[in-house]
């Protein structure tokens, strides 16, 4: 079985009707025995950015969120994410946008759960990390 961790971006560009998003869904979708995972903070996020005037969309939008199986964020997957965010500006690395912490945590819980992320953007240094 294929295990995915859905990032924020994707989610939102999946509600957004964007076409990449839904493509790569489709095509995880497709494959037999994959099965989507988030956090609660994924959820949190995705379902914040619809407006509220937008009651339909967002009932639309939480059934398929409470669908995917939801992941706990444990103190060892904040501190991993700490000393990665801490690791990556030893070496000038620096995430663009406002939700840089974030970003961090939704990879190191991808990496603690063994599940391959699904994202717009690629983590700088991920590699570097997955090899230790």
């Amino acid at each position: 079985m294929v295990k995915y961790f859905f990032d924020t971006n994707i989610i939102i560009d999946i509600f957004n009707e964007k076409d990449d998003a839904i493509k790569k869904l489709e095509e995880i979708l497709i494959k037999e025995n994959s099965e989507i995972f988030i956090n609660r903070l994924v959820y949190l996020e995705a379902l914040r950015t619809i407006r509220f005037k937008n009651k339909k969309i967002f009932r639309k939008a939480k059934t398929i969120l409470d669908s995917f199986e939801k992941l706990d964020i444990t103190q060892e997957v904040y501190d991993k994410a700490v000393n990665f965010s801490r690791y990556c500006h030893s070496k000038g690395v620096k995430l663009k946008g406002k939700c840089e912490a974030i970003d961090f945590l939704h990879f190191i819980t991808a990496k603690e759960y063994n599940l391959m992320m699904i994202s717009n953007g690629e983590l700088p240094l991920a590699k570097e990390l997955e090899a230790s």
